[in-house]
C-alpha cells in the first residue's frame, strides 16, 4: 500500500492549492476522509474551520 499523506489546514484557500498541488504529483483525494470541523474560540466567540483529507497515490497497475 503506498502512503498516505494527510492534508490539514485552517484556511480553505491553502488547503485547496496543497490538495492541487498533491494532485499534480499524482496523488489522488479519498473523498470519504474529507471533513471539515467547525471550533470557537471560547475567548472571542470566533468560530474557525479545519479542513482535512487522506490523499495516497496508487499502487502501479491500480485503477
Amino acid at each position: 500500500m503506498s502512503p498516505v499523506v494527510l492534508v490539514r489546514e485552517w484556511d480553505s484557500d491553502a488547503f485547496h492549492r496543497r490538495v492541487a498541488e498533491l494532485e499534480t504529483q499524482g496523488y489522488e483525494a479519498r473523498r470519504d476522509t474529507y471533513r471539515v470541523v467547525a471550533e470557537m474560540n471560547p475567548e472571542t466567540g470566533i468560530i474557525s474551520h479545519l479542513h482535512s483529507i487522506e490523499m495516497r497515490k496508487p499502487e502501479p497497475g491500480e485503477t
